[in-house]
């Protein structure tokens, strides 16, 4: 039967109460009154085991099954009545009102046509995943106020007969949705047991973010300390999120802190972070700790979109000190990283398909590597402006084709201009630092000459002997030696060095070498032109070649050197050609299943011809350590290298890569996009200008079966021969939450500047471990051992030096009703020492229910796998 008119307009108001009793849903619940006057007279279907009409009273009844449908909107019920006449109705008997994710579940509805009345007796609402509603009587009582008679609200779903982990109860609660509430004899309840009354509450029930206090958290660990912090969140606009949070350590003090994250116009958007703390652990005047007490971190994230098309980039990261990273965890890889780079950029693109690039950058960055008194952020080379043009390759114009075999030219270019500036000179500063040809100073790899260089207690030796005590006076290496003489002699004051001259920090410096890490002492300007030819042709339309010619020239305009010109010509021929089969997968791999193999074989020469550059100046050095991989994989990054320094280079490679596709997941009869299986390339490289640069690699990675995933290479040097680099990593993860992984990282030839400290070490004991190579292992698991209890560790080691990284253990425990979940950790690094940290997190729509703590907030990575980012 299809009935209009009066009965419409009742369901509309049954399904009004059904989407008003919840916090969050009152906007939607404006279109039913007043907000959406087309819903009034949407048609219905109605079907009932019977249905009848009085004609005398004008009332009809519906008995046994009653449906009332509308689009979007649905009505259960034992037994119906309305009254054509009173425009009032009632649904009793295992009511249920269903919209989308909504559903009401009440023993008795009474509504209103005509007015805006409506009650319910024993309701319960369920507002999409994360809100639920009781009442044993709700009354509206206009278009958004409703009063609840023992009321309770909350936002964990728990089995039928479960205790919910929290719940807010009320005698009545006057509620405006959209607006706020006010509660009479409020209680909060944990397991159902009131552990807060208040006589009357108040609190915003509006539709978008609420204002309040997030959960806390604890921690306590060996360098800080206990930890307490009570996040703060503030909506403060439709655009902006504040959140403020007061932290205590109780070694360092109190750190509040403030996170501003905000949106505009269609696609914009930021993130602000600001931290300070009056460190009571520091002591200006101790050589551990040379820096003042006021310590302090800013990151700033920024992405706005301009008209015409531009963009406007910011990441900016400032630290007051250089162990800032290292004593607080907030400012994520800060801890990790030998620089703090900053960087602000407008960038466009250009032509068909943004074919042409434009970005202006600014580069500014602080060094770590160094104690605070003795640090490089002064005579620091920045990057102010970094202007950049690039095209990828078109269409060379007025030529169809070339004669012969050869295709129509591409052409291809980049430009770039870059001023090098530091806020001070190095020589000025260190006086004691020889200059090399106004080129760099020759002061060893920690960037600390002889004369300046500090022992323990904070003494200078002079290269003429002279000593500088740490309070300013002076005294002689000969005086302090007879000292030693005196058995009456305070034995702290006495540190005599092996060789008698109390200088215990050569470092390699003196031999007119540069060595990366050494200051740079030129400034000034810098442009690059590298354009570019090709004429991609193919042979037999299966093998492809793209032959190509490169002009690199660097214009110098500098401080020491005036006017300098560097030019280069490269030369790239990369021919590849690609192959398909299908191949029936073994049993133990993927059972039934047929891969598609492409395989890629490729051959690739990289010439470079460079004139004497060793009296050009030098803004970016060449790496001490290259990046071999990186060339074989990518030939380009020789022919494009923007260092100052650049080797003649005439280099092959011969590569093979190997792609293995399966069948797509099958979703309703409609089968996927392929799925790829493994990714692997077998590549060798021998460089005739340097014979003793010959190398193989084989680097790849995998999914060989459900919920595995493993990545590895193998690097060889075919001179010596030996294992140049490895990685092998292999992680395994089910839909129940159970994990393993483990990651072996081997690198035989690391950059020295992970050294530094060692020449300091007796200044700073805590850098004393020298770590010649990496040769590090990495192991996490996580057991799920009920659904709602898990188990989880983590370990970092590392075979140089026989030192473990990181020991970390946790215990984790998720609510049945996916509302809450609680951890404890416990772990001991190198760093941080023995920590235990304590989490306890409210779960909602969008957040992980199988590993609830997989999503770290900033800078907080897992602690199962902190600290062992170096693998």
């Amino acid at each position: 039967m299809r009935f209009g008119g009066a009965i419409a307009r009742a369901f509309v108001v049954v399904l009004a109460m059904a989407l008003l009793l919840g916090a969050g849903v009152g906007a939607s619940a404006q279109g039913f009154f007043g907000g959406d006057e087309s819903a009034d007279d949407s048609p219905f279907d109605i079907t009932a085991d019977t249905v009848e009409f009085d004609t005398v009273r004008q009332v009809y009844v519906a008995r046994g099954n009653v449906r009332l449908e509308q689009p979007d909107r649905v009505l259960n019920s034992d037994w119906m009545v309305f009254s054509d006449v009173t425009r009032e109705g009632v649904a009793s008997g295992n009511v249920v009102v269903t919209e989308g994710g909504d559903r009401l579940f009440a023993d008795v509805l009474h509504f209103e046509v005509e007015g805006s009345g409506a009650i319910v007796f024993d309701g319960k609402l369920l507002v999409g995943g994360d809100f639920i509603a009781t009442g044993e009587v709700i009354k509206q009582t206009g278009k958004q106020e409703y009063v609840f008679e023992e009321a309770q609200f909350t936002t964990c779903r728990c089995p039928d007969g479960g205790k919910e982990p929290w719940t807010i109860g009320a005698d009545t609660a006057d509620i405006e949705f959209g607006g706020y509430a006010v509660t009479k004899s409020t209680t909060f309840n944990v397991l159902g047991f009131p552990v807060l009354w208040t006589p009357r509450m108040w609190f915003p029930l509006k539709t978008d973010r609420q204002t309040g206090f997030l959960p806390p958290t604890f921690n306590f660990g060996s360098r800080n300390g206990f930890t307490f912090a009570l996040p703060f969140f503030w909506a403060a606009h439709d655009q902006l999120n504040v959140t403020l949070t007061p932290r205590y350590h109780a070694d360092n003090g109190f750190k509040p802190s403030a996170d501003l994250q905000y949106v505009f116009g269609e696609s914009s958007e930021g993130d602000f972070y600001a931290t300070w703390v009056q460190d009571d652990q520091i002591n200006e005047n101790d050589l551990s700790t040379p820096f003042s007490k006021n310590r302090w971190g800013i990151e700033w994230m920024h992405d706005h979109h301009l008209p015409y098309g531009w963009r406007w980039k910011t990441e900016a990261r400032f630290v007051s000190d250089n162990l800032y990273g290292s004593d607080f965890r907030d400012m994520g890889r800060v801890r990790t990283s030998r620089f703090v780079e900053s960087v602000s950029f407008l960038e466009n693109r250009y032509g068909p398909l943004g074919r042409y690039g434009l970005t202006a950058a600014i580069h500014y960055a602080e060094s770590q590597q160094n104690p605070d008194d003795q640090d490089r952020d002064e005579f620091l080379l920045q990057r102010m402006p970094d202007l950049r043009l690039a095209g990828l390759p078109a269409d060379l114009p007025g030529r169809e084709s070339l004669p012969g075999v050869l295709g129509k030219g591409v052409y291809s270019f980049d430009a770039r201009y870059t001023h090098f500036w530091a806020r001070d000179d190095v020589l000025d500063i260190q006086p004691f630092a020889t200059d090399v040809d106004g080129i760099f100073a020759d002061t060893g790899i920690e960037a600390i000459p002889d004369g300046d260089e500090r022992d323990q207690f904070g003494r200078k030796v002079l290269p003429d002997g002279t000593v500088i005590l740490r309070d300013g006076t002076t005294t002689t290496a000969a005086e302090i030696q007879a000292l030693n003489m005196n058995p009456n002699a305070d034995p702290a004051f006495l540190n005599p060095s092996a060789d008698g001259s109390l200088d215990n920090f050569p470092g390699p410096e003196g031999d007119g070498k540069f060595e990366e890490g050494e200051p740079l002492i030129d400034r000034g300007h810098r442009v690059v032109l590298n354009p570019r030819v090709a004429f991609p042709f193919r042979v037999a339309d299966s093998v492809e070649v793209y032959p190509e010619l490169g002009w690199h020239s660097t214009l110098y305009q500098t401080e020491e050197q005036s006017g300098e010109v560097r030019n280069l010509f490269t030369a790239l021929v990369d021919v590849r050609s690609r192959f398909r089969r299908e191949l029936q997968l073994p049993s133990w791999l993927r059972e039934g299943f047929r891969a598609v193999h492409l395989m890629e074989p490729r051959f690739t020469y990289v010439g470079v011809v460079a004139p004497s550059q060793s009296g050009n100046p030098l803004f970016i050095p060449r790496p001490l350590v290259t990046q071999q991989r990186l060339h074989q994989l990518e030939p380009t990054s020789l022919t494009r290298d923007p260092s100052d320094r650049i080797n003649d280079v005439q280099a092959i490679t011969l590569a093979l890569g190997n792609r293995f596709y399966i069948p797509g997941a099958v979703v309703e009869e409609v089968v996927g996009p392929p799925r790829l299986l493994a990714d692997i390339t077998l590549s060798l490289f021998h460089d005739f200008e340097d014979n003793d640069l010959s190398s193989l690699y084989l680097d790849g990675l995998a999914y060989p079966w459900r919920g595995v995933r493993t990545r590895f290479n193998l690097g060889f040097d075919l001179d010596d021969p030996e294992l140049r680099e490895a990685l092998f990593s292999i992680g395994y993860a089910t839909p129940e939450g159970h994990d393993i992984g483990i990651t072996y990282r081997l690198v035989t030839d690391v950059p020295r500047f992970f050294e530094n400290f060692r020449f300091d070490e007796e200044r700073f004991e805590e850098f004393e471990e020298g770590f010649l190579e990496i040769n590090q292992m990495r192991f996490n698991a996580r057991y799920a051992v009920t659904r709602n209890w898990a188990l989880a560790y983590g370990l970092g080691y590392s075979f140089e030096e026989s030192l473990f990284l990181r020991n970390a253990w946790a215990v984790e425990y998720t609510s049945t009703c996916l509302c809450w979940a609680f951890r404890v950790e416990m772990a001991d690094d190198r760093n941080d020492g023995l920590e235990i940290n304590l989490q306890y997190r409210i779960l909602g729509v969008g957040d992980d229910y199988i590993r609830p703590f997989s999503r770290r907030k900033r800078g907080a990575r897992d602690p199962l796998l902190e600290d062992t980012d170096n693998l």
